[in-house]
């Protein structure tokens, strides 16, 4: 008999423990599965806005709190109602066209929340879902800023195929760019320079975009500019011609040693069959402003589809003789 009755409590002992692990488990389950359902709630965020004013530092931190109504996981819901002493601070960038400058605060500017709907969403995405802005405005106190333009210095190396060449310089546009910062430093910079640009056997113009070498401590109103570049097909070609003078009075002679010059000159490839013969000539005047009496000639008759030339030997000996 009692080893019946020490049998029957075993038994119930192992039910009582069974059903004590499922209703751990049922409340474990009950929590899960509660925390993971959307609930409807108010939820407060500080916002730091990246706008790039003129004039201005360009972040900035809300004045106000941004008050939400929306839909979020019951787990999210509860840290943040845990930690109400320490608000969530999302990040939105937005056109400085957006923001409204306060009449009765120096330096302070403002938005409407219904202009930054879809920039909330995206920093919220995943964590909380936003019906409704309860708050209905947030301002800004933005820092001032020194400011000045200064050039945009293109680093490059820029190669051609044979028979190809640069017909022009590596520009970019726009060709200046304003820096922002403290007065100390913006003092230091005259100049700011493009990363390096490096292209090889190029035959044909070319457009693009560079980036601009960040400058320590300061602001660039933008970090990338477009450069272009013009290039040509050449032939080259060689002509030996005589040396003509201009300008030189009537009674004055200017001799001119050697009265021959070789010039070697690149044309456009489209107009290979063109007869272009390079006329090659010293100006009066230029041998008046010499003191050496030495003179660099020029060719006359340049045009368009003269593309470079180079004369030897160089530079020229004058003699003025009178008539």
């Amino acid at each position: 008999m009692p080893a019946l009755k020490s049998e029957r409590w075993k038994k119930l002992k192992s039910d009582w423990y069974i059903l004590l692990t499922a209703l751990v488990l049922s409340f474990f389950i009950w929590i899960v599965y509660g925390i993971s359902v959307g609930y409807d709630t108010f939820i407060q965020y500080s916002v730091e806005l990246t706008s790039p004013i003129p004039g201005y530092e360009d972040k900035s931190v809300s004045n106000e709190l941004l008050v939400l109504q929306g839909k979020g996981d019951g787990y999210y819901i509860l840290l943040q109602k845990l930690s109400r002493k320490n608000t969530d601070r999302i990040s939105i960038e937005v056109d400085p066209s957006l923001l409204h400058p306060d009449e009765n605060v120096p330096d302070r500017f403002y938005l409407l929340t219904s202009d930054i709907g879809m920039e909330v969403a995206k920093a919220l995405s995943g964590r909380f879902e936003p019906d409704f802005f309860e708050t209905k405005r947030l301002s800004f106190d933005f820092a001032p800023q020194s400011f000045k333009t200064v050039p945009i210095e293109v680093k490059c190396n820029v190669s051609c195929k044979s028979q190809y060449m640069l017909t022009s310089e590596v520009e970019v546009t726009p060709a200046y760019v304003r820096i922002y910062g403290n007065t100390k430093d913006i003092a230091r910079v005259d100049v700011v320079r493009t990363k390096f640009l490096s292209l090889s056997s190029v035959d044909r113009s070319e457009t693009g975009s560079v980036a601009l070498e960040p400058v320590k401590g300061l602001r660039l109103e933008y970090d990338r500019v477009n450069y272009s570049f013009s290039v040509a097909r050449y032939v080259e070609q060689t002509a030996e011609v005589e040396v003509s003078v201009l300008n030189a009075p009537s009674d004055r002679e200017l001799l001119v040693l050697p009265s021959k010059v070789t010039v070697v000159y690149r044309t456009a490839f489209a107009d290979k069959n063109a007869s272009f013969i390079p006329e090659v000539a010293v100006d009066y005047d230029d041998y008046l402003a010499s003191r050496s009496g030495k003179v660099i000639p020029h060719i006359m008759n340049a045009g368009d589809n003269l593309l470079s030339y180079e004369i030897a030997p160089l530079p020229l000996e004058c003699i003025l003789t009178v008539r």
